[in-house]
């Protein structure tokens, strides 16, 4: 009974910590910084592979803080 009250708790913790845990780098990037590195992603013609997937984590992070409310991107 008290191994299942540990790991309860144990559990309540780390959802309540981690609700941005796999947020991603992009996350903790500024409303301005990340408006300008998407804007930037939408004018390159030719991107490299690394740029690729970089733009694509900033349109993630985009769509993630639209979600909320934020409409930073767009």
């Amino acid at each position: 009974m008290r191994s299942c009250l540990y790991a309860t708790t144990l559990i309540s913790l780390l959802l309540v910590a981690g609700c941005d845990m796999f947020a991603g780098p992009s996350a903790d990037i500024p409303d301005r910084e990340l408006r300008s590195k998407w804007r930037e992603c939408k004018q390159i013609k030719n991107p490299s592979r690394t740029k690729v997937l970089a733009c694509e984590n900033y349109e993630r992070e985009c769509d993630r803080r639209k979600n909320k409310g934020n409409l930073v991107c767009y």
